[in-house]
């Protein structure tokens, strides 16, 4: 893995930024700012072809093991405490109707590390609500054109996506009619991504409504958006804040009533818990050779907290929250006072996963005020790798320092041709 760094000449620089960001902004509201700072970087990340392989084999192996980890976790009682989820939801997530073939989510995103020794590592699951599809699908192919010779990475993104989503819904016990998308309308990239999903349904032949989380209500044992009855429903607003709202407990009520397709209901919001990953470490032994192997080689030891090996990967491993907290808890454990480790034991809900050892990369760093491009290092590449129904969707990338922040800017992944397509 390697990144490309564009021109470092400043107007060169901004005036092919601007065209890529209103080609994006045009086509599928992409907003390439973020707090008054270009969040769209021209350098591409580029793998070769091995690493692209090895990062599609990886997400299609993880997406089954996270299965079985959720399977697991709510079929034993012993591993909810590590969930920290208010007791009513867990039983609520085992009653849900989980997706065919027993699939916890349709759409999530892997997070991975390339460690030194050229090997994928997963160190988390996005499967509630997954950001990164807009960019992908909407800056990806015109930052490709950039660099003749190198393949984008998710030209498929968004004709898998609304397959399955669509082959779900053909599956569902009634017709769907009618698909609600929500989201907080005071969130920009939540209401974004919203309208991004709604208008490639919408493109594919679906009836679409949009509205704002609040919009939500009930009617005679059935879910409404704005005053108009929903069949089926995406959310772009998390589990844990909708959890506050009334409408929850009627929401989980016409799913498991079948009165609701909720396409990323609790399963999905338990697959993306970082529980997942210590239970298939923790289980790893007990399931079959490959998956074993599997996890092993692309999975860093990650065990509880309150697990007696947590100890040994502390001063050399990351500390999060389960649920995630959008990255706000996540700090390396080396840094923890004696204290501060402590009340996150009696708080509960934390893991300690092993840090990766990624290669450093190089980004820019735009300054408007005084006209300048410069080098910017090191950095490291969060690459995230799309699950799609099981398969390998496409790529999400964002650069930054050893954690990855707001901060941080999104990057297009390419990958060099193969052999064959080279003669093309």
């Amino acid at each position: 893995m390697k990144t490309i760094v564009p021109t470092t000449d400043y107007a060169a620089y901004s005036g092919t930024w601007d065209k890529i960001a209103r080609d994006g902004l045009r086509q599928l509201n992409v907003d390439t700012w973020a707090a008054g700072r270009r969040y769209l970087s021209l350098t591409r990340v580029c793998l070769s072809a091995d690493e692209a392989r090895q990062l599609r084999d990886v997400t299609v192996l993880f997406t089954r093991l996270i299965d079985t980890a959720v399977e697991g976790i709510l079929g034993d009682a012993d591993w909810w405490s590590a969930l920290a989820w208010p007791w009513p939801a867990i039983e609520l997530a085992r009653q849900e109707p989980p997706h065919p073939a027993g699939q916890s989510s349709l759409y999530g995103r892997f997070d991975c590390l390339l460690d030194a020794s050229g090997n994928w590592q997963v160190i988390e699951y996005n499967a509630d609500t997954p950001s990164g599809g807009r960019e992908a699908t909407g800056l990806e192919r015109a930052i490709a054109r950039l660099q003749p010779g190198l393949r984008p990475l998710s030209a498929t993104l968004s004709s898998q996506l609304v397959a399955t989503l669509r082959r779900r819904m053909l599956r569902y016990h009634r017709p769907v009619r009618l698909v609600g998308v929500v989201s907080s309308h005071s969130w920009l990239e939540d209401i974004a991504q919203a309208t991004w999903l709604a208008g490639l349904l919408r493109r594919a032949g679906l009836n679409v409504l949009v509205g704002d989380v609040t919009d939500l209500a009930t009617r005679r044992g059935r879910i409404t958006l704005r005053g108009q009855v929903i069949d089926a429903l995406y959310r772009f607003y998390p589990i844990e804040r909708l959890y506050r709202h009334a409408i929850f407990a009627s929401l989980c009520e016409a799913a498991i009533e079948g009165q609701l397709l909720v396409l990323n209901g609790l399963r999905g919001f338990l697959a993306q818990s970082k529980a997942c990953l210590a239970w298939l470490w923790s289980n790893r032994r007990g399931l079959d050779q490959a998956s074993c192997l599997g996890i092993e080689r692309h999975l860093p030891a990650t065990v509880l907290a309150r697990d007696p090996a947590a100890a040994d990967l502390l001063a050399t491993g990351m500390v999060k929250h389960v649920n995630g907290r959008e990255g706000d808890s996540v700090v390396f454990g080396s840094t923890l006072s004696p204290e501060d480790w402590e009340t996150r034991l009696i708080e509960g809900g934390y893991v300690v996963q092993r840090a990766v050892s990624s290669p450093a990369v190089e980004d820019v760093e735009v300054d408007d005020v005084d006209g300048r491009v410069r080098s910017a290092g090191p950095r490291y590449a969060c690459v995230g790798a799309f699950a799609v129904g099981g398969r390998f969707g496409g790529c999400y990338t964002r650069l930054d320092g050893p954690i990855t922040s707001a901060r941080a800017t999104y990057a297009a992944t390419l990958r060099e041709p193969v052999s064959g397509e080279l003669r093309r």
